[in-house]
């Protein structure tokens, strides 16, 4: 049996399992912000009828500008893409034959990122004992040998662990002292904060960092994500990239969404208070909970061996969390549950405290 290898994929996964579609039906399993995009997307939405008949800028320049302000670099150290893991994909050739190191548990795109591109995938495990921090000296092991190229996930997804700026520049220290690359996700640092992020530090030849838009935003239909680096690493992996990756509207909402930052203080707070409240409501039935500082975290009951059995069950209630079968180092002991409104993660709550009693 081959379950589905990502989130946000729920009837498929009934079907896998040969078991009967509830009626309702809550989709805890993706992670892209429950209370839906900016209302301005709404607003401007039919006024873009017309921009589907052109070809899109195929630089993207007003989107470029507006990210180059966010984050104050250039707009020739941004570039963008049909989504983040468009970007892995092509950044991917830079290392083509060299050793890539994947911190678990991980995101699977990225090994499949490195074996699509011919590189060799070195695992590196983090532990829960340690709070699913990674090993400090052997990440700086790892990056003393020279041309190697580090996948980061900040926070981690799907445990939502940040690690710290300071952790994360002494990586950069040892890796430019190589010549080795800090591959860095940061698709869910909106969620923890800029202040979180290393956007500025990508005047460095060893920092490439992937952005997402469709999580904080919600808008992962419309595919769209950036990277940010130093300008020969841009021109680089540019060359590889189709012309017009990047559609008409994904540009049209990405200008919009970036101007709105009351919705992003918004989804931060109402993120953070939902987040709280699930994890109180969890602990007091005795179930272990990430440090989570994403807009999802990862639950184990007080019984590791039970945690299928509680899968199973709330999947027959039209709960749809993500199992863990795929990310190495979890190896289905947790289950990954991302925040919904107030109402769905109460009902969620409810349910579990049901299957404890």
């Amino acid at each position: 049996m081959t379950l589905p290898s990502h989130g946000a994929n729920p009837h498929y996964l009934y079907e896998t399992l040969n078991l009967t579609v509830p009626e309702d039906v809550i989709d805890f399993s993706e992670n892209s912000i429950p209370t839906g995009p900016p209302t301005l997307l709404k607003e401007r939405w039919d006024h873009w009828y017309n921009a589907i008949s052109s070809y899109p800028d195929p630089e993207g320049r007003n989107l470029k500008i507006l990210i180059a302000k966010k984050h104050q670099v250039s707009e020739s150290q941004v570039l963008l893409g049909n989504g983040a893991s468009e970007l892995m994909m092509t950044a991917l050739r830079k290392f083509q034959g060299k050793t890539v190191g994947v911190i678990h548990p991980a995101f699977s795109e990225y090994e499949r990122v490195i074996q699509a591109n011919g590189a060799l995938t070195h695992p590196i495990y983090t532990k829960e004992t340690m709070g699913f921090q990674p090993d400090d000296e052997e990440i700086h092991t790892f990056l003393s040998k020279a041309e190697r190229a580090l996948f980061i996930c900040n926070p981690n997804n799907p445990t939502g662990i940040r690690l710290e700026r300071g952790t994360l520049l002494a990586w950069l220290e040892t890796a430019e002292k190589t010549g080795s690359t800090l591959l860095l996700d940061e698709a869910f640092i909106d969620m923890a904060g800029e202040q979180y992020s290393l956007a500025d530090y990508i005047g460095s030849p060893s920092l490439i960092i992937f952005r997402s838009m469709t999580k904080m935003y919600s808008i992962a239909g419309l595919r769209l994500g950036y990277l940010l680096g130093d300008e020969e690493t841009i021109k680089e992996i540019g060359q590889w990239l189709p012309h017009w990756n990047v559609n008409q509207i994904a540009l049209l909402a990405g200008e919009t969404v970036l101007q709105d930052q009351h919705y992003t203080d918004e989804v931060r707070s109402f993120i953070r208070k939902e987040r709280s409240r699930f994890t109180v409501a969890l602990h007091d039935l005795g179930f272990k909970i990430s440090n989570s500082a994403a807009n999802y975290v990862c639950i184990q009951p007080p019984d590791p061996q039970q945690t299928e059995a509680l899968w199973q069950f709330l999947l027959r209630k039209g709960l749809v969390l993500r199992h863990t079968y795929n990310y190495r180092g979890l190896n289905g002991d947790w289950l990954r549950v991302g925040m919904k409104l107030p109402e769905q993660n109460q009902k969620l709550v409810e349910a579990i405290t049901l299957w404890a009693q």
